[in-house]
């Protein structure tokens, strides 16, 4: 079934014409509203009505029911939400921006951002708790604007490029007409002076806005924040151009979010409240961060929706990438789950491996290198098909403080439009 936003203004004027069964088939019953929300009901399995819960989890996972109504196997009877969530194969005007699988015995919520299909919600069991906080969730989908999707391309390990292609994913982003924000929040300010800017040097904007956020002046909070957002344009080398937005700051105003005690109010807290002010401005929002697991990356790793792990073609940011993968990202989820009484989306969600400063023949052995070690660790997520080649025009570009797909028939600017249309703007889902 489907619903549209229009008709989600109140409980009561919910427009029944465009709800349906996904599985019947029929176009939307109004192409002039656009929907919001898919839903794929399933009929109650008992044999999942009887799983512990610690194992409930894997039990749907590997359950065809859920798997159909995620849309994971090919059974044409039964397409899922994923099919009608999928840019390739569903007409723009009948596209959702949610899609919800039900059953008696669990739900899970999930959004589009343009091609990225990404789960806001695990596998819930259907509980007396769960259910109300399900119906918060549809409330806010249903009623408000789509936000931004809040992304970071991270990694412990230095050098990868993840600098680098933050800015120029961001850039291939607002070169398809994309709203684009840049938060730095490394004290080195590398992606702030990449994109030709200077370091904002009014520190203490962050305490003046949550100082307005705690009074519930939000509207003088956000006019703080959107006077501390700087924006530029960039004209690209076949006479076209775009532009990127960045919030910046300078040392003492990170250090200072980096020494904060643990109180009422940690960081990440305050940096999410300030991020709720402009979510809604933007499509997409990427956050940059120093490789150590400080306070300033914790802001980043609890807050962002998605992550993308950069990795040279090393033995130690590959191992580093994998630990992410593995163990810091499920435990920042489970800390994120279990610190929202209110809510239960959850991040961030592991958008794959990105190999990045790769010599243009990796050659067999060193390949063979990286499948030891990708067996050896038990590593089983996503890894990027594009690979990011170490070429000249990357540094010539660092030189001039601008993104290198400025030069449009660079080689390098093509491989970061294939890999931003791989996994941002072509078909591409995770739930991991």
């Amino acid at each position: 079934m489907c619903f549209n936003r229009r008709g989600a203004e109140s409980a009561e004027g919910i427009d029944k014409s465009s709800i349906y069964s996904l599985r019947t088939g029929r176009e939307y019953a109004d192409p002039s509203k656009p929907p919001v929300l898919v839903v794929e009901l399933k009929k109650r399995e008992p044999a999942l009505a009887t799983v512990s819960d610690p194992n409930f989890v894997k039990s749907c996972e590997d359950h065809s029911l859920y798997r159909d109504a995620v849309g994971l196997t090919n059974n044409p009877k039964n397409n899922g939400i994923l099919q009608y969530l999928d840019i390739t194969k569903v007409k723009p005007e009948c596209l959702a921006s949610y899609g919800l699988v039900f059953n008696g015995d669990f739900f899970q919520l999930w959004r589009r951002v343009d091609g990225l299909i990404i789960p806001m919600t695990t596998i819930k069991r259907v509980t007396k708790t769960s259910l109300p906080k399900l119906l918060k969730e549809l409330t806010k989908c249903l009623q408000a604007p789509p936000s931004a999707l809040v992304t970071a391309i991270w990694n412990r390990k230095g050098g990868v490029a993840k600098t680098t292609n933050t800015i120029n994913i961001a850039s291939c982003l607002a070169l398809a007409g994309k709203r684009v924000l840049l938060i730095d929040l490394d004290p080195q300010n590398d992606l702030t002076t990449g994109i030709g800017l200077k370091a904002n040097f009014s520190p203490d904007y962050f305490d003046r806005a949550y100082e307005k956020i705690q009074l519930q002046e939000i509207d003088s909070a956000k006019e703080i924040i959107d006077a501390a957002i700087q924006h530029k344009t960039y004209p690209t080398s076949d006479k076209n151009s775009f532009k990127l937005s960045l919030l910046s700051s300078n040392k003492d105003c990170l250090n200072n979010i980096n020494s904060n005690s643990e109180n009422a109010h940690p960081p990440y807290k305050i940096f999410n409240d300030i991020l709720n002010l402009i979510r809604h401005d933007y499509d997409y929002i990427f956050i940059d961060s120093s490789p150590k697991l400080d306070k300033l990356t914790e802001c980043l790793l609890c807050t962002a929706e998605a992550i993308l792990l950069p990795i040279d073609v090393g033995g130690r940011s590959l191992t580093h990438a994998i630990d992410l993968s593995q163990r810091v990202i499920p435990e920042i989820q489970a800390m994120r789950n279990k610190d929202k009484a209110d809510s239960f989306t959850l991040g961030p969600w592991n958008l794959g491996l990105v190999f990045s400063n790769c010599p243009t023949n990796i050659g067999i052995n060193i390949d063979n290198e990286i499948k030891k070690i990708i067996e050896f660790k038990g590593f089983t997520g996503k890894q990027v098909n594009v690979h990011l080649i170490n070429y000249a025009q990357t540094k010539q570009a660092e030189f001039q403080a601008m993104p290198v797909v400025c030069w449009h028939k660079s080689q390098i600017s093509k491989l970061f439009h294939d890999l931003t249309k791989e996994v941002f703007l072509g078909h591409n889902y995770t739930n991991r």
